[in-house]
């Protein structure tokens, strides 16, 4: 029964990190693009969709990375 806050640490930070990742990336495409999105052109939606996507997946690896090493410190 452990390794159950473990395992919610673990989506907790890969989750918020991917989450906070996705809207920094939005918000430079609304400094970039405008800030009305519906305005967008569908290349500018497109470029911050896929960098959005891009770095919300780095941002869930890097939140997993912190995760495990808080663990480590944590079983020391």
């Amino acid at each position: 029964m452990n390794e159950s806050p473990a395992l919610f640490k673990l989506i907790g930070y890969s989750f918020g990190a991917a989450v906070a990742v996705s809207l920094v990336v939005l918000f430079i495409g609304m400094v970039l693009f405008g800030f009305q999105l519906a305005q967008w052109a569908e290349w500018e939606g497109r470029i911050v969709g896929v960098a959005g996507t891009v770095a919300g997946v780095a941002g869930a690896i890097v939140g997993l990375s912190i995760a495990f090493r808080a663990a480590q410190r944590a079983n020391k």
